[in-house]
């Protein structure tokens, strides 16, 4: 029986899974700016590009003659590989739900479609209309007793800029006042495509969930819910862990994994895996952002098979493939189950010591410490979700869990030289 060939766009380490488990029953092409060469065993063919130019993908995928086109674990390929699929015939969710799913703005304009409760928020093209809503939030603000008999100026309000359509955080920033938000806007503009429109938010700082759920022929499941614990950085914007289940009670899961299906349900998602973000505020709940793919960190390869049984990668080989007619089977959770993440300070890497030692604990089942090594530069520091590195593990319970974290903690010894000399550790708070 000849085998199907299957194009995967992306090519990071969270890729890797998906193009591994493909490569069992497909033939796999990629594309994606650099390919290294942990891919060669798997794949039969390549392409290098920007994963967001949807023609010359197309192009290459003609050529190919592919049955299918799939990614996860990333946003920026979820476009092309919709556009693909539907200049191809093949099965997939539309570009008007990939271009939904990775534009902010269009995010929020169907919530209110929807009648959706979101945080203040406005799409805008200048800094001078982002100052413009700033100012009408702080005007909004009840100010305190003194200051509305001195007829001081609006209150200074906390909000949130950020690109329309990127991932990994970037140019993801917190403004306190109008000199910041003078300051960082260019960065958030930066970042969007167009190198303009950024979304001004309310910022939020209530407690934060994390939910993965699938779609198949529009019909909704939900996979696990979890909690999302940040590392202390200005402007990172990055999890430390993020772990499975939540301790919420029950009513309180009830509540986001409602406002989940109704966003999900709303949105007009045919198939696939997706990763969804809240915070509470103010007793409410309110959407942070939604994608159309696995969670990134191994979430969708690791974390949702230790939770639900699901086994991801093939599920999403399925539905690209046409070949998946029914809901799979998703079990109650299974155990305790997370992500931790460090940083590396800015140097030169001295000591990577224990690397093997986590990687053959029981309860560690997957990991980006091959990356680290002595001597190694670090160029980048704390920047954004994509300069971590991460571990997943396990546990019997949630005590059990943290327990084995501290473990691996305690046995990867790392140290960094920095630039004045001062040996420093690993970040992992």
């Amino acid at each position: 029986m000849k085998r199907k060939k299957l194009l995967i766009i992306g090519a990071g380490d969270f890729q890797l899974p998906l193009v591994q488990e493909a490569a069992k029953t497909c033939d796999v092409v990629l594309a994606a700016p650099v390919i290294s060469s942990a891919f060669d065993p798997y794949i039969c063919d390549r392409l290098l590009c920007d994963v967001r130019d949807e023609e010359q993908i197309l192009a290459f995928a003609q050529a190919q003659q592919i049955d299918g086109v799939i990614t996860d674990q990333t946003d920026i390929a979820v476009r092309s590989v919709a556009f693909v699929a539907e200049k191809m015939g093949l099965p997939g969710i539309g570009t008007d739900a990939g271009l939904l799913f990775t534009d902010k703005s269009r995010m929020r304009a169907r919530m209110k479609e929807l009648g959706i409760r979101q945080l203040e928020n406005r799409t805008v093209s200048s800094l001078e209309e982002a100052l413009a809503f700033y100012r009408e939030l702080g005007a909004k603000k009840p100010a305190s007793p003194a200051a509305q008999s001195a007829g001081s100026s609006p209150v200074p309000v906390r909000v949130i800029i950020k690109p329309l359509d990127t991932q990994g955080s970037r140019g993801v920033q917190v403004c306190a006042c109008e000199e910041e938000l003078r300051e960082k806007y260019p960065e958030a503009a930066h970042w969007s495509s167009n190198h303009r429109d950024v979304i001004i938010e309310q910022f939020a700082t209530g407690r934060e969930f994390v939910v993965e759920s699938l779609v198949l022929n529009y019909e909704y499941r939900n996979l696990c819910i979890g909690d999302t614990l940040y590392f202390d950085i200005p402007d990172a914007f990055a999890a430390k862990s993020r772990i499975f289940p939540t301790t919420a009670d029950a009513a309180l899961c009830s509540k986001v994994l409602a406002l989940d299906e109704k966003i999900i349900r709303g949105f007009g998602l045919r198939q696939g895996i997706t990763h969804s973000e809240y915070i509470m505020e103010g007793g409410e709940v309110y959407l942070i952002e939604t994608a159309a793919r696995g969670g990134g960190v191994f979430i969708s390869s690791d974390l949702i098979r230790l939770s639900s049984g699901l086994h991801t990668e093939q599920f999403l080989i399925n539905i690209a493939l046409g070949q998946q007619k029914e809901l799979p089977r998703i079990l109650p959770q299974q155990q305790y189950c997370g992500y931790m993440a460090f940083y590396l300070p800015v140097g030169r890497v001295v000591r990577a010591d224990g690397i093997d030692a986590v990687k053959a604990l029981s309860f560690v089942h997957h990991t980006q410490l091959d990356k680290l090594h002595t001597g190694m530069e670090n160029r980048e520091g704390a920047t954004d979700k994509t300069s971590r590195l991460a571990i997943i593990v396990s546990g019997e319970t949630r005590a059990s869990l943290m327990e084995h974290m501290s473990t691996v903690r305690a046995t990867l010894q790392i140290e960094i030289q920095a630039p004045d000399g001062t040996i420093l550790g690993p970040i992992w708070e």
